[in-house]
């Protein structure tokens, strides 16, 4: 046996330490009292240990409940954690209300409504990443945010979210979620506080709980349930990892998907630059072309208009030359400036810059 203490979170052991009326009554009190009063009886209707069927259901009890002021609470009661656990937990609750009709009953000939239909479903894990150790649930008016309907509600127990070492004040309530988390499997962390306020109903449990108070036939049943709790444990770490690497290879997918629509659209503008480029090349070459010719032609014009304005002015010198000549002459012949400028047509100061 590898540990002293039976592990209440295994079906079995559940079962066989919950399924007596001071222990489920005093626990049951601790959690629903404040909501519905004193629970001062209950009578096990159905008590199942599923854990061997494929979706791993746990041990059930389907509870009738009878409070202080005469109220019936039927209790639906799960130790168990798997996926899609909301869905399933409303589906059993269902389930348990459909017992109370029958096919063709008449809603006008109801004398009283159903009575109060609770759900109570203590988790392993923390599937959804919850932060509170209690969630409790019903139908509500959304936009008032007042109860719309209140026979049904469900009780979610996350045991992972559960620390009895930050509670100041630790009630009853806290000393049960303690057991049933740490009974069996840490002993060592339990507090001995727990042990001071509990009510002789848990001590009960707890005294019980000690292996040695099992038969041969009980210890076998045990060990088996303890290792379909370890087996269910593995089988939830590996699917687990599994879906971690679904998801990575969804991302990986995504990523490579991502990378070959920007490639793509990487490839489409290169193209349209390379045209664009290709574009501008073939207007700059056609505009070089007009600018060669353009060119040649001015160039061909500005040769005939040079040759045109050299000669003018080659005669014009050649023709001032003559003047200038003239005009020497005439002043070594004591012509007057005035005589010489009106016959050559020079300036007086050109021909004053010949004496």
């Amino acid at each position: 046996m590898r540990n002293k203490y039976v592990n209440l979170k295994s079906d079995w052991g559940f079962k066989h330490l919950m399924g007596n009326e001071p222990q489920m009554r005093s626990f049951l009190n601790s959690l629903l009292c404040e909501d519905y009063g004193v629970i001062q009886s209950i009578t096990f209707e159905n008590v199942e240990v599923l854990s061997e069927i494929p979706d791993g259901r746990g041990v059930i009890f389907d509870l009738l409940c009878r409070t202080e002021s005469g109220d019936k609470i039927v209790v639906e009661m799960q130790n168990y954690s798997q996926l899609f656990f909301k869905t399933r937990a409303n589906y059993y609750l269902y389930t348990v209300m459909a017992q109370f009709f029958n096919r063709g009953d008449q809603w006008s000939k109801m004398k009283e409504d159903i009575p109060h239909i609770i759900g109570i479903f203590i988790l392993g894990q923390n599937p959804d990443g919850e932060t509170e150790t209690i969630i409790e649930t019903e139908e509500f008016n959304r936009k008032k945010k007042i109860p719309h309907w209140d026979r049904m509600r469900k009780y979610y127990i996350i045991l992972e979210n559960f620390d009895f070492s930050k509670i100041e004040q630790p009630s009853l309530k806290d000393c049960w979620i303690e057991i049933i988390k740490n009974l069996g499997s840490n002993m060592y962390k339990i507090s001995p506080s727990v042990y001071e306020k509990a009510d002789p109903a848990l001590l009960e449990l707890i005294e019980r709980a000690n292996v040695c108070n099992l038969t041969k036939e009980e210890r076998i049943r045990y060990e088996a349930g303890l290792k379909a709790l370890e087996d269910s444990v593995d089988f939830y770490e590996l699917l687990t990892e599994k879906m971690e690497e679904a998801d990575q290879r969804a991302e990986e997918a995504e990523a490579k998907a991502e990378k070959t629509i920007a490639e793509a659209k990487k490839a489409v503008a290169e193209a349209v630059e390379k045209a664009k480029i290709a574009v501008a090349e073939a207007t700059i070459e056609a505009k070089s072309e007009g600018l060669a010719e353009g060119r040649a032609e001015g160039l061909a014009k500005g040769k005939a208009e040079g040759r045109a304005e050299g000669k003018a002015e080659g005669k014009a010198e050649g023709i001032k030359l003559t003047q200038l000549e003239n005009a020497k002459k005439m002043l070594a012949e004591d012509f007057t400036i005035e005589m010489i400028a009106k016959i050559t047509g020079l300036t007086q100061k050109e021909i004053e810059n010949l004496q």
